[in-house]
């Protein structure tokens, strides 16, 4: 008996698919890509790609939204062994982040070349969607960060979401800096490696084997000023 033919993916999952197999040749090729390039990475027929695309910019505007979307940190990140001890826990964090923003840099050039979805954008909607979108996946990362920390709450100074807040305010400058140094043409060599990073938010700044600070002493019976 011969197999029939593979039922047709959904609309919707065919889009989805779609986007995925393109981007690597997006992201080698930038706006220069032909259509010919993205059909053959599809793996789909160039007719294929105008029956679910209006055109090659919208395709190429999809697939660069698509690449960064934020949500996608979380399948990473949900990876990291709770086992693992504390410090490797937020050093992985630390990668997952910084390896994301510096893939969001390569795509926001192309972003602006190809230009974002305007209110009246037939497959994303008015611009709030994307906001909402942020929001959401947002969500989601505190969520899992605060799922990440738990296992040590013991060992915490303040509960685990308020912890989670501020490990998501060192990852937002982080991810700053490595934008900076991206625009500036560094080799992002200037920004913050992860383990330091790591290192310094789960111990502070001072080096607790370093003297004290005359300053810092309070002769007994005193009251700080």
């Amino acid at each position: 008996m011969r197999a029939g033919r593979a039922s047709p993916l959904p609309p919707d999952e065919r889009r989805q698919a779609i986007l995925a197999a393109v981007q690597d040749v997006i992201l080698e090729r930038g706006t220069a890509v032909t259509t010919r390039d993205l059909a053959a990475a599809a793996g789909v027929a160039e007719g294929t790609l105008f029956r679910v695309f209006e055109d090659k910019t919208t395709l190429l505007r999809e697939a660069v939204l698509a690449a960064i979307d934020p949500g996608l940190a979380l399948v990473p990140m949900r990876s990291i062994d709770l086992d693992a001890p504390l410090e490797e826990r937020i050093i992985e964090v630390m990668r997952i982040s910084q390896a994301r923003v510096e893939r969001t840099v390569a795509w926001m050039s192309l972003l602006h070349q190809v230009g974002r979805p305007g209110a009246g954008d037939e497959h994303h909607g008015p611009p709030a969607d994307w906001q909402d979108r942020r929001r959401t996946a947002g969500a989601a990362i505190r969520a899992e960060l605060i799922r990440l920390l738990t296992p040590d709450e013991a060992r915490l100074r303040l509960p685990p979401h308020q912890v989670a807040d501020l490990l998501a305010t060192i990852l937002v400058g982080t991810a700053v800096r490595t934008v900076e140094s991206a625009r500036s043409g560094g080799d992002g060599g200037d920004v913050p490696a992860p383990q330091d990073v790591a290192a310094m938010f789960l111990s502070g700044v001072v080096d607790p084997d370093s003297p004290l600070d005359p300053h810092d002493l309070v002769p007994e019976g005193s009251t700080p000023c």
